[in-house]
């Protein structure tokens, strides 16, 4: 039976996004009658417990914005503001230190190799500020972003390619991410296909322990919403995440998210056509063997099945997108 959090969850109005929490809770961000963003959470119980706008007791450095907007609050772990000449990441004490200099130095990677990235303006041990990144990203743009995907093509074997001391996300931690994504589908019993997911992650994770290529930079979230395009140069997000992984690792995930879109209706399957050819080409240039990208790929498919499984905006597209999944 599914847990009643997340029953209770699939009841409400106005949802955006939603993440498993301790003891078969769940946290969610919604936009409340006056559109603005608030967090809240949803006990084992079922019993839902709506924050005050821009409040988190955990993210000390967090106050309602006077003249920016706040984009992510993802109750207890982090917020996003964006604002006219800044982006800032509001995180729980002492955790803004270690992703501020993964951020510099993968910052300073991605403008070597000729893309646009936020330089770190200011760090305190729970904020982190940001330049913006002009752009539009690459989903919101669809067939006019062409363009920003042939630079991709163009720029990310220079960044892979690069010199940087990073902590290391490889197969064991990449099986890890997925066992935990499919252990707490199991555990809310978000999807009725879940044992026939659980035997695909077991054969991903068996799959994974083997001969690996050579790591190099990753990005380690690469999706479309990621990349912005300005017309002349391609911009990239988030840069807190950055690790040295196969390259499999991002191509594989920015592959499984052209092919997501799809089965969401925000793009069509002759621009996902284009866009996984520049992928194909992308994949020739780098140190990523085939049957590696497919793995890497069925990974990040299999998870984005658990993740969405706790989002209710989801609902309509995907059991198609579970079948298209387990269907291979």
């Amino acid at each position: 039976m599914t847990a009643p959090a997340l029953t209770t969850l699939h009841g409400l109005t106005g949802v955006r996004r939603a993440w498993p929490a301790d003891g078969r809770s769940v946290i969610f961000e919604k936009r409340d009658q006056l559109l603005r963003l608030r967090a809240g959470r949803i006990d084992a119980t079922g019993s839902v417990h709506l924050v005050d706008y821009a409040v988190d007791p955990k993210l000390p450095e967090l106050v309602a914005p006077a003249a920016a907007d706040l984009v992510v609050h993802r109750l207890g772990r982090r917020a996003v503001i964006l604002g006219r000449d800044r982006a800032t990441k509001l995180l729980r004490a002492g955790r803004a230190y270690a992703p501020a200099e993964a951020a510099r130095v993968m910052g300073d990677l991605a403008r070597r190799a000729g893309l646009a990235a936020a330089e770190v303006l200011t760090v305190s041990p729970a904020r982190i500020d940001f330049s913006l990144v002009p752009g539009r990203t690459l989903l919101e743009l669809g067939e006019a972003g062409l363009d920003g995907w042939r630079a991709l093509e163009d720029a990310w074997p220079r960044l892979a390619a690069s010199d940087a001391e990073l902590p290391t996300h490889g197969p064991d931690e990449e099986a890890a991410v997925l066992r935990r994504w499919s252990a707490l589908t199991r555990e809310f019993a978000a999807l009725p296909e879940i044992s026939a997911l659980e035997a695909e992650v077991d054969r991903v994770c068996d799959e994974l322990s083997g001969p690996a290529d050579t790591a190099v930079v990753a990005h380690r979230d690469l999706h479309d919403k990621q990349l912005l395009w300005d017309g002349t140069r391609l911009g990239l997000l988030d840069l807190d995440t950055a690790a040295k992984a196969e390259a499999a690792l991002d191509l594989g995930n920015l592959w499984a998210h052209v092919e997501l879109r799809v089965a969401q209706g925000l793009s069509q399957e002759p621009f996902a056509v284009e866009a996984l050819g520049v992928l194909d080409g992308l994949a020739a240039r780098l140190p990523v063997s085939s049957a590696r990208l497919r793995l890497y790929r069925r990974s990040a498919r299999l998870r984005l099945c658990f993740v969405y499984a706790f989002r209710p905006g989801a609902r309509d597209w995907l059991p198609g997108w579970v079948a298209q999944t387990l269907a291979g």
